[in-house]
């Protein structure tokens, strides 16, 4: 026979409490000017584990109350395939700081992926109301489904950079300003003055955070803008090899090991003959492959911190913008910028003696 589903009812006749008790016990809150005693509190409390009670989390949501339940959406296939790992490390962030503030995490999976992203819309936006507010990640997302978002008051996090009217989309992202534009100090340091930038010129925002970083620093010493295209390895190795480039920034979105390896069959050794720095971890890994200079993504920082901040948004809500929670959040705590620490491998070198003292000719932006 089927086992009998124990209702609110159920718990509220057990412990010999108005169902609306029960309700506020679950809530862990009651209307001003109702008390209700630890006896009765205990009384139901005892009624909901002899039951084995387990509330109805969008019931909840719709009478006004929390389930502590907050989601996780990724425009993208989440979970590693081919050695191909861009999510893993946000979700160990995530739930660290989920252990840490004892919420619940729910992976919203049921979008299908098509054409190499996901959508909100149909039943997306209902099923989001399951949780009290979700984090955003991906790197192609739909600014109409951002803007409905923010026009439902909805609370969401992205964890990634985000442009939005008015600044009011929150977010946790990374400095690849900063951070790409160290990379160019670091080669320049090293004797590097033909430097090229390796990775389709895209229009997300992290790819658009590292070209402006290379473009400002290569600008601030006079030197001229070379951009190589490398979704073809052996093509883009070739025009390094003659455009006789001696330092590479590399997108972590590319191959650097094929990269390099292409570049030895041309007799172009990495770091001897070039540098090549990673702008970020690499998304494809390899057996073997190199201890890469460059900077790497604090992504785990990134997925705890924003877990925390989507945390005090809902709380903020919940308060309906009374009281000190909700007023602590200034333009500091809802845009956050994570410094890119920086990667000491074995791919940086000084500039060959024949290129180091050669001179530059005026500034040329090839886009």
């Amino acid at each position: 026979m089927p086992r009998h589903r124990f209702t609110q009812a159920d718990v509220a006749a057990m412990a010999g409490v108005s169902q609306s008790t029960v309700s506020f016990v679950l809530n862990g809150s009651a209307p001003a000017g109702v008390r209700i005693s630890e006896e009765t509190r205990s009384r139901v409390l005892d009624a909901i584990r002899i039951t084995g009670y387990s509330a109805n989390p969008v019931a909840q949501r719709l009478a006004g109350g929390r389930n502590q339940i907050l989601g996780v959406f990724t425009y993208e296939a989440t979970f590693p395939r081919g050695g191909q790992d861009f999510y893993g490390a946000f979700l160990v962030g995530i739930e660290h700081a989920a252990e840490q503030l004892g919420v619940d995490m729910l992976l919203f999976t049921s979008a299908r992926v098509v054409d190499g992203r996901r959508q909100l819309a149909r039943d997306g936006w209902q099923r989001l109301g399951i949780a009290d507010g979700c984090l955003l990640l991906g790197q192609h997302e739909d600014q109409g489904e951002l803007q409905h978002l923010l026009d439902t008051n909805y609370p969401f996090v992205f964890v990634g950079k985000r442009a939005s009217e008015g600044r009011v989309l929150p977010y946790v992202g990374a400095d690849y300003v900063a951070a790409t534009a160290r990379q160019v100090e670091r080669l320049v340091t090293a004797g590097h003055r033909r430097i090229g930038y390796a990775g389709l010129q895209g229009s997300d925002q992290s790819t658009l955070d590292r070209v402006e970083g290379y473009r400002q620093a290569m600008r601030a010493h006079g030197l001229p803008l070379r951009f190589v295209d490398v979704h073809d390895v052996a093509v883009g190795a070739e025009e390094i090899a003659e455009r006789r480039l001696t330092g590479i920034l590399v997108a972590p979105d590319n191959a650097p090991d094929e990269l390099a390896e292409a570049l030895e069959a041309r007799g172009l050794h990495v770091p001897r003959d070039i540098s090549m720095l990673l702008l970020g971890q690499p998304i494809h890994q390899s057996r073997g492959s190199r201890r890469w200079s460059g900077f790497t993504v604090p992504r785990e920082e990134m997925g705890a911190r924003a877990l925390v901040l989507l945390s005090r948004i809902v709380e903020r809500e919940r308060r309906g913008g009374r009281g000190p929670s909700a007023t602590a959040l200034d333009d500091a705590d809802l845009h956050q910028i994570l410094d890119c620490p920086e990667a000491d491998g074995e791919s940086l070198a000084p500039a060959p003696a024949s290129i180091r003292t050669e001179t530059e000719g005026p500034i040329r932006d090839r886009s």
